[in-house]
């Protein structure tokens, strides 16, 4: 990196060698006069190539920093291309296949194709300013090949206008930017005789505008474009740039709408709507109940609409020549205009196909080491009933099992219901629900689509019933914060808890609901295939099978769950972890109460030692009839301990 900054790594192996190249993806040494592999570095080298100038570079640069996927982003050695470099683990070529297509699609370009292997390179380059980021994610793939989509260039319907047709053999993309750098040779001819650098851009941007108008060109697109033109930029503001497209662009826009016998009120809606959607993408998160918005052209991911956001549009909308006020563009943001978005739903049904091969959801529950031998079965149902959840397949019934995983303090438990969803969409995962506010819950039930009960054992005896009739249902209806009514709401959320205690449970009646499972210990290591795991989910849905428990389930977890029910009694304490008097054989050792006491205390966090508790102890296991003994530390009772599991 320092080096490429200060380019001296370029000096130095251009002195040496003019055709001089880095390869990241391995290093590399000579054994009898052959180059073979020394170490792989799970590296992936990406370039754009071929692009029109410096600024251009620049500004995809600019694009890919913002990529997860990016640890070094730098200028190419000719000035005229960009180097992306990625982790990855997996098989190189399914990595190389999908970071080709998902840095296609975010930076709206064709990435350049190579035969990817080890031996990938290119030129020593100088830039002194590189992107580096040492925490950037790597891209994970199976080892087996995977089927990844190609990349075709999408274009959204962002805009009033129709976009001409591509040019024969050329992208959307290209072909725009090629109509566009048409527009720009031709202004920039116009104009040569101009000696003022401030009136040559000026007259050169309005010209440039007034062609991009006539090309039908996106407006917001290319403003932005045209902001990178250095002899533009550096002579006229970018309020300015955007400015100009405005008024050029304004008569197409009210082309389409009919002034001669419209009302102003009516008339101002049009435009509002015509802008809106020229400069935004907006949509209405169902989950967060949040609308959301994406700037056209000039970023690639949505975000929140705050009450910022919606200040600046109406800034900008009046800045632009619409008349539009607060209040108007809240009426359009806020009606149903706006797309729903389903996070979840989104998420689910653009993963890859599952390859068919292996299990990931088995490979998951395995990271649980317990002696539970229906664990593994019950946590794979209790997952695709959470995928169903997401997606509305059952209208009437909630995803209604909860698995409750009870270890020691610092096996993982935690970290392991975190890991379930992958890092982008931890917005919708929540460990810290309080159970004490009904809004809070039906809020959260919504809003979220899993939902961590941390120590589980901290419920109130009364709030385990709430949560056994929430977990039947599938929809929500209640009236949110500052709302004046009832308001019914699709459930996304589905539970899953945790706990120290290794008696939880304190309604028999509603045991069934959890799937408890002792652990020692909790596998965290290693990545979870996230795209594979989900993708076979899916299609195990697609293909019908069944994601609840039937009534033979219902029993056995019943059962099994009887060894996690707290118990409050002394005589059923006792009877849990002695053998019956009746059943003590005579030669039995006595015990001191006070290790008797100990034990309990061990077995059961409701059995507490204070002051008298070795005399009713010592009462009570008299009238259940074990022999009782002194001792010289105090009193005995003959009675034998029964193993825990």
């Amino acid at each position: 990196m320092a080096q490429l900054k200060d380019g001296t790594y370029r000096q130095e192996n251009t002195t040496r060698d003019a055709r001089k190249e880095v390869c990241f993806a391995a290093e590399w040494l000579k054994q009898n006069g052959e180059l073979k592999t020394k170490y792989d570095n799970h590296l992936i080298l990406l370039s754009l190539e071929n692009l029109r100038d410096l600024a251009t570079v620049r500004e995809y640069k600019d694009m890919a920093n913002r990529q997860l996927y990016t640890l070094l982003c730098f200028i190419g050695d000719d000035g005229h291309s960009l180097h992306i470099v990625c982790r990855y683990t997996g098989l190189l070529l399914n990595a190389y296949r999908k970071l080709h297509y998902i840095y296609s699609t975010q930076l709206g370009t064709q990435v350049a194709d190579h035969d990817p292997s080890l031996a990938v390179s290119c030129k020593v380059s100088y830039d002194p300013q590189p992107y580096y980021n040492p925490e950037a994610l790597p891209i994970i793939v199976s080892e087996e090949l995977e089927d990844v989509p190609e990349y075709r260039i999408i274009q959204e319907n962002i805009s009033d206008y129709n976009y001409p047709e591509e040019i024969p053999g050329m992208s959307l993309h290209d072909s725009q930017m090629r109509r566009f750098h048409d527009c720009l040779d031709a202004a920039t001819e116009a104009h040569l005789d101009e000696e003022d650098e401030q009136m040559f851009a000026i007259a050169v941007l309005e010209h440039l505008a007034d062609g991009c108008r006539q090309m039908g060109l996106p407006q917001a697109w290319c403003a932005r474009v045209a902001a990178f033109y250095p002899r533009i930029s550096e002579n006229v503001s970018r309020d300015t740039i955007e400015s100009v497209f405005r008024s050029a662009y304004l008569k197409e826009t009210l082309k389409t709408i009919p002034l001669k016998f419209t009302r102003p009120s009516a008339l101002l809606t049009f435009k509002t709507e015509a802008y809106m959607k020229e400069h935004y993408t907006l949509r209405l998160n169902v989950m967060t109940g949040t609308p959301e918005y994406r700037q056209n052209a000039l970023s690639y991911g949505f975000q929140p609409l705050d009450q910022a956001a919606r200040n600046t549009m109406a800034i900008k909308a009046l800045k632009a020549g619409v008349e539009s006020w607060d209040k108007d563009l809240n009426r359009y943001i806020d009606s149903n205009l706006i797309p729903r978005y389903y996070p979840m739903e989104d998420f689910i049904c653009h993963l890859p196909a599952w390859n068919g091969k292996h299990d990931y959801v088995g490979e998951l529950a395995r990271r649980v080491k317990t002696g539970n031998p229906f664990w593994e079965d019950d946590f794979h149902k209790w997952m695709l009933s959470m995928v169903a959840q997401w997606l509305g397949k059952n209208r009437q019934h909630g995803n209604s099992i909860v698995p409750l995983l009870i270890g020691p303090q610092g096996s993982g438990k935690t970290t392991f219901c975190s890991r379930l969803l992958p890092g982008y969409l931890q917005t919708y995962f929540n460990d810290r629900l309080s159970m004490k506010n009904d809004n809070d819950i039906f809020l959260a039930m919504s809003g979220y689509a899993l939902i961590n009960i941390d120590e589980f054992d901290a419920m109130s005896k009364s709030q385990q019933p709430i949560l056994k009739y929430l977990l039947s249902k599938h929809d929500v209806k209640f009236r949110p914060p500052y709302g004046k009514t009832m308001e019914e709401r699709q459930r996304f959320a589905s539970f899953i808890a945790t706990t120290n205690n290794r008696r939880p449970l304190v309604d028999p009646t509603g045991s069934r609901r959890f799937i408890c499972v002792y652990a020692n210990e909790i596998d965290n290591s290693g990545n979870i295939n996230y795209d594979q795991l989900y993708a076979q989910l899916y299609a195990e849905l697609q293909q019908g099978r069944r994601y609840w428990m039937d009534d033979e389930d219902n029993q056995r977890i019943i059962q099994q769950n009887d060894q996690f029910q707290r118990v409050s009694s002394y005589e059923e304490m006792i009877l849990r972890t002695y053998l019956p008097s009746d059943e003590t054989p005579a030669k039995t050792k006595a015990v001191l109460v006070q290790d008797i006491m100990n034990l309990l205390a061990a077995r059961f966090p409701t059995f507490t030692i204070t002051k008298g508790t070795d005399m009713e102890l010592g009462r009570r296991l008299a009238r259940m009839g074990y022999k009782k003994v002194r001792r010289a530390k105090g009193s005995a009772f003959v009675i034998q301990e029964i193993p825990s599991d």
